[in-house]
């Protein structure tokens, strides 16, 4: 009987990351999960109710966890899983850096390598307190990382990637293949409510562009608030993050603000836009497929993970560079000449569905334990 183990590099919010954590459970149903900072109450009751393993000392700090930064490789190294078979990491920061057991297999389901310390390492250097040496400080601390980060990534058998960017970054930074399984979303959901909203008498899409999901430097929102500022569209930002104060105080009088939505009010959102306005690069983008599946097409830079999703000209149109008369141009050939076809977005849609994340990930798992000496 093969041991499984998961390792997660926090559990203390809910968003995509935590999602395929979800997705991947049910595939050994009695697999522990180890992560560095748990916060229950944060968590569906599909992780809830596992076997959650955490330093104790270490999640009283959870506040402070991107502080702590320096300190997570050797916290991650010191999970007892030695005694497993098989690790299977989902990883954006120190989980793919666990240390498995001799004779062990480790799986990384890997989101992206370390942005802190990588390609947008400046973004997140920028957001920090002008306090003088604080930036050499934090530039020596993160070549140390780079190098922990490289390698320790000798530690994974298999690499899986999110996305074909991130199948490339890990190529660029970890000298290492990856296979590409696109992460799970819960399609139905969005298709059922779409359909919903078709039967409906006299249905139809909003007068507003859509923003969603958690508001961060790299996403940039700011251009799509300033965009529909220039042409005088309505435009909805709906989620929460660090930029969410920045973002209200540059918005104007047509810019509505959701934070937090419940389940039925994103729904509502997704499918009642015009279009999602997708203006970063991302790893992937999740909330991109979500809109599609809305039956919304998406209007996003030509970069990251939007590439794997969107079919010009079918379910969402690009623009090139991150400018904003790039995206006002954008917007005025998506009104002058877009068809909106409900039935195509969500065909397109379906290709990222949590049966098509499971499956693959199957054969992903099924062929590292079959190459076990």
């Amino acid at each position: 009987m093969v041991k499984v183990a998961f390792v997660h590099d926090w559990l203390v919010t809910c968003r995509g990351g935590e999602k395929v954590l979800e997705a991947l459970l049910p595939l050994f149903p009695d697999a522990p999960v180890f992560t560095l900072f748990y916060d229950p109450a944060a968590m569906p009751e599909s992780i809830r109710s596992r076997n959650v393993f955490f330093p104790a000392g270490l999640n009283r700090l959870r506040p402070l966890r991107k502080a702590l930064l320096p300190f997570l490789p050797a916290a991650i190294e010191s999970l007892p899983l030695f005694e497993f078979d098989l690790l299977i990491s989902t990883s954006s920061c120190v989980a793919k850096g666990a240390l498995p057991g001799p004779l062990a297999s480790h799986l990384c389901y890997i989101h992206s390598p370390m942005r802190y310390v990588w390609d947008q390492r400046d973004e997140y250097v920028d957001r920090l307190p002008r306090i003088p040496g604080l930036r050499t400080v934090i530039n020596r601390l993160s070549a140390d990382l780079r190098q922990w980060d490289v390698v320790s990534a000798k530690r994974v058998d298999q690499f899986v990637a999110n996305s074909r960017f991130v199948q490339q970054r890990v190529r660029r930074f970890y000298g290492r293949d990856a296979a590409v399984v696109y992460p799970p979303v819960d399609v139905e959901r969005f298709v059922k409510q779409a359909q919903g909203r078709r039967y409906q008498t006299g249905a139809r899409q909003g007068d507003y562009y859509l923003v969603a999901g958690a508001a961060v430097s790299y996403k940039r929102f700011d251009l799509a608030v300033d965009a529909c500022r220039k042409l005088g569209r309505k435009l909805v930002i709906a989620g929460d993050g660090p930029e969410w104060q920045s973002l209200r105080k540059r918005a104007g009088a047509g810019v509505e603000f959701v934070r937090r939505p419940d389940d039925a009010t994103w729904e509502s959102l997704m499918g009642g836009a015009r279009a999602l306005l997708f203006p970063g690069v991302e790893d992937f983008g999740i909330t991109g497929v979500e809109a599609l599946a809305a039956g919304t097409p998406v209007i996003a830079q030509r970069a990251g993970g939007a590439l794997d999703f969107i079919e010009e000209g079918s379910s969402g149109l690009y623009f090139d560079r991150p400018e904003v008369d790039d995206v006002v141009t954008a917007i005025k050939g998506f009104e002058a000449t877009f068809e909106v076809r409900p039935e195509v977005l969500e065909s397109q849609a379906r290709k990222f569905s949590t049966a098509s994340f499971q499956n693959a990930m199957k054969q992903e798992i099924d062929q590292l334990m079959r190459s076990r000496p």
